[in-house]
């Protein structure tokens, strides 16, 4: 058996990790130890969740809450931490350290989007520093929200709760233990917003980012005094430097747009007052970078709205963290692409630095084989549920692949393969597309790279 496990792929190796993980928690969440008396939730339920969590997506069939005992609640807490960055790291550290030969395009790439890191060097070093930024910065979210839970739950509940959606927030997974609604009931709290809000923006900009920063600012710290703000900048990285650019403007533009689009809109924020809409619509833009909580009722936006974060939902976070997506700098890459064409240039420049071929060829595939399993899934919910509305399945589609977890609540009404489906596009989002198509299609034998004579073709 570990002979054959030895001879599979990268691709097979992660896609079999997760499968492993997802196995096992569902296991643990249908002990009756971690059922509730007044749970309702079967197998396939308790499947859905661990799928869910181990794909730090966040939606679910039957909610945490109305399911789980303290002992399911700590299984559910686990598996988000694990599926949002312990296996993430771990996979990436055995198959590089371990892998007797060469690691070919295919297998980089596998490893890349679970981990999304361009070499395997000083992968110790790099995991040990993810875990010690990890564990301190949930920490202080945990600690800031026990302001809140502390008084309104008591001590050990209130810290329970607020160590729960603090691992739940930085790993972008939307899981919460207080009911069925998410955070609609505290979508005036600042504290709340804020807290929750900055947990998932530091977890779903890329762990990488944060090295750069830290690495560069240290450095320069004895310096501070004699080097100019924007000059420190520009010892960042290109990576660190466009995913915050593009993330900054994600942020600021989707505010802006979500809240243009709802500002009158009584059902979802038309009779808040400008602070509180201003409030509300960051958090939604936000959670839309797959992080899957809600402070609104999604089914009470308007179809421009609920289109406009599909879109958002898509391009998900930056690579290197817990979130999802297609990836800022993936969407980047792709955008700065399609216009260079229009313009007739070749090279693709970011801040005065052409970026290789095979990093424009390699988002490209990325961005092709997400929208080919988004118009996959998408089709088969059309197909299976000819009467639920399509935006809304769509809306669902999208949560899904993209790790998301925002709901038109519509998921617990599903049918049992509907919820096949959903599970599907979780996975696959998890571990990539290109991931799982190349841990199915196994191959039996070295693929040569053939070059005939050149071919023309008409294209458009």
């Amino acid at each position: 058996m570990l002979k054959n496990i030895e001879s599979w792929t990268t691709s097979q190796k992660i896609a079999f990790s997760f499968a492993f993980v997802i196995f096992t928690g569902s296991i643990l969440l249908t002990l009756p130890i971690s059922q509730l008396p007044t749970s309702e939730a079967t197998y396939l339920d308790n499947l859905f969740s661990a799928v869910s969590m181990v794909c730090v997506t966040g939606l679910f069939t039957e909610s945490i809450a109305d399911s789980y005992t303290l002992f399911g609640q700590v299984v559910s807490m686990i598996l988000i931490q694990i599926g949002g960055l312990g296996l993430m790291t771990l996979i990436a550290s055995l198959v590089t350290q371990f892998s007797k030969n060469k690691i070919g395009f295919k297998n980089k790439l596998a490893v890349q989007e679970v981990i999304n890191r361009g070499d395997a060097r000083n992968f110790r070093s790099y995991i040990a520093t993810i875990i010690k930024y990890t564990f301190v910065i949930e920490g202080i979210g945990m600690l800031l929200l026990s302001f809140y839970f502390v008084p309104e739950l008591g001590w050990a509940m209130g810290l329970f709760t607020s160590l729960f959606l603090s691992i739940s927030a930085f790993c972008n997974a939307g899981f919460d233990i207080m009911g069925n609604l998410s955070l609609i009931e505290y979508v005036h709290n600042p504290l709340i917003n804020l807290v929750i809000c900055a947990l998932i923006i530091l977890g779903g900009i890329g762990f990488s980012v944060w090295f750069d920063i830290s690495n560069t600012f240290g450095f320069n710290r004895k310096m501070s005094q004699r080097l100019p703000f924007l000059t420190r900048i520009r010892l960042l990285t290109i990576h660190t430097r466009l995913a915050i650019a593009v993330t900054l403007f994600l942020l600021i533009s989707g505010t802006i747009v979500f809240m243009i689009a709802e500002y009158t809109n009584e059902q979802s924020i038309g009779t808040f007052t400008f602070g509180e809409k201003l409030l509300a619509s960051f958090f939604h833009t936000v959670t839309m970078r797959t992080a899957g909580f809600a402070t609104l009722d999604y089914t009470t936006i308007t179809p421009f709205s609920m289109f406009f974060s599909v879109i958002t939902m898509f391009i998900g976070g930056s690579p290197g963290g817990t979130a999802g997506g297609l990836k800022t700098t993936t969407m980047a890459i792709i955008v700065l692409m399609i216009y260079n064409e229009a313009r007739g240039q070749g090279n693709i420049n970011v801040f005065y630095h052409t970026i290789p071929q095979r990093v424009v060829r390699q988002a490209l595939i990325i961005f092709i084989a997400l929208l080919t399993t988004l118009a996959i899934g998408t089709s088969l919910l059309l197909l299976l549920n000819p009467d639920m509305n399509p935006l809304f399945l769509l809306f669902e589609a999208v949560s899904a692949l993209a790790t998301v977890g925002v709901s038109a609540n519509i998921t617990p009404q599903l049918a049992a393969t509907s919820q096949i489906v959903i599970m599907f596009l979780m996975f696959a989002g998890r571990i990539g597309p290109a991931t799982l198509v190349d841990s199915i299609i196994r191959k039996n034998r070295a693929v040569k790279d053939i070059e005939y004579s050149k071919g023309t073709l008409i294209i458009g």
